[in-house]
């Protein structure tokens, strides 16, 4: 059974310094913990009820295996509806490399602050194939607990890199690299010329994009608002645009 210092770990993952303290983040739930046994990440240990060790302790090698019973899981899960099986992953060292980033097409994050926008940004970029995530010290982080989840499994694919973002941009803008920035104001995305490469800007949910930020992007899209004035919402939740936004830029690469 789980110890009151295992415990005590587990519960302070839920804060980044913790989780920076002992470079590890948790994963909750069998789908989660199937595709994390399948990632490259290291597992640090296997938390879960004995059933599903003598189910699935083919996959484990020599993973540690931590037995628990369903007081010991609802002390440490963030789950209403507790999960069989938890796991404890090293956080991975992506170093960034901006030659990794030249040529492809990525996001920018700028003061992105709910984690589950966060993860829904991850899970969107890896459905249409970005791999690269560029966020300034003011995102969220991706190992938040509820982050990990909203990603569904894509934080295993999808590299994010805290960064100083206007050198980070000015350096990629130097290599070619054109920049889209979203703004309230600017151009008809359905009706612009998109390429198939370079570097898209997504704001803070409330205040959109910093304007040290804002000034280095080379063209301003939108996504226009189809109701009467007045009559809808004032905008769009960032992940929703994030997924509307590169399914635009991933349509252009299909004749029409």
């Amino acid at each position: 059974m789980l110890s009151k210092q295992i415990t005590k770990i587990i519960q302070n993952l839920e804060k980044k310094k913790f989780r920076e303290k002992y470079n590890l983040f948790k994963i909750e739930g069998e789908k989660l913990v199937a595709e994390l046994l399948r990632s490259p990440l290291a597992v640090h240990a296997i938390i879960a009820y004995p059933e599903w060790i003598q189910a699935n302790g083919h996959l484990l090698g020599k993973t540690q295996v931590l037995e628990t019973d369903e007081k010991g899981m609802k002390a440490i899960s963030n789950f209403q509806s507790l999960p069989h099986v938890m796991a404890l992953a090293e956080i991975p060292n992506h170093p960034y490399h901006p030659d990794e980033v030249a040529g492809t097409l990525s996001l920018v994050l700028n003061g992105i602050q709910d984690p589950g926008n966060l993860g829904t940004i991850l899970r969107i970029a890896d459905w249409f194939g970005v791999s690269h995530l560029l966020c300034d010290r003011d995102c969220a982080s991706i190992y938040n607990p509820k982050c990990v989840q909203a990603s569904m499994g894509a934080i295993f694919r999808v590299h994010a890199y805290y960064l100083d973002l206007p050198a980070a941009i000015s350096q990629l803008k130097a290599a070619g690299m054109p920049v889209f920035g979203t703004f309230l104001d600017g151009e008809n995305i359905y009706t612009s010329p998109l390429p198939s490469q370079g570097l898209i800007i997504m704001g803070n949910e409330g205040k959109g994009i910093a304007e040290d930020i804002g000034k280095l992007a080379d063209f301003r899209l939108t996504i226009p608002n189809f109701t009467p004035a007045g009559a809808s919402s004032e905008s769009l939740n960032v992940g929703v645009a994030t997924g509307i936004i590169l399914s635009e830029f991933k349509r252009r690469i299909y004749k029409l």
